[in-house]
């Protein structure tokens, strides 16, 4: 791929992922704002590709829109929120967290501009054999307990809705 297909592409990637993030946010309807964070995260994994970081895209494709985006979307289906539609979709701060998220903006930029002692990246920064290799040795517990907590997490909204919906 040429540099400036490559540009083009990124460009491209990165105006449609401001875009949908932006749209998920305004959106009245959260079934629609989780839409356009599926859009979000699969134009996230084009960037990943346009990288040569395959498994950080496979992963933010199986993880991110398959599981993580499901479960938003499983909650938001038990929850039933006539309410949230009805009603402004911002509050009174609005101003103020747009201030802040354009300060971040600023200072990501700033951050961007390269400085000349800046250190090089290092050589070698781990394969996926070695993420495996430690994921599934010592930090075998640690994954296992976060599954727990998060299948408590859903046992718990399940609970929840059904409570909800006996009392009702």
């Amino acid at each position: 791929m040429s540099f400036l297909t490559a540009q083009a592409a990124f460009y491209y990637l990165a105006s449609v992922s401001v875009a949908s993030a932006l749209l998920a946010v305004t959106r009245k309807n959260p079934i629609h704002s989780m839409l356009w964070v599926l859009a979000l995260f699969l134009h996230v994994a084009g960037i990943f590709l346009l990288l040569r970081a395959e498994f950080l895209a496979a992963v933010q494709v199986i993880v991110y829109a398959g599981a993580i985006l499901v479960f938003y979307l499983f909650v938001l289906m038990l929850l039933d929120l006539p309410a949230e539609t009805a009603g402004p979709r911002f509050g009174r701060h609005w101003p103020l967290a747009a201030a802040a998220g354009l300060g971040f903006a600023a200072l990501g930029g700033l951050a961007h501009i390269e400085t000349p002692d800046a250190a090089p990246a290092p050589e070698d920064l781990g394969s996926l054999a070695d993420v495996g290799t430690k994921l599934f040795g010592p930090f075998a517990l640690p994954f296992e307990i976060a599954s727990l907590v998060l299948l408590a997490a859903i046992v718990g909204a399940v609970v929840l809705a059904k409570r909800r919906a006996v009392e009702s």
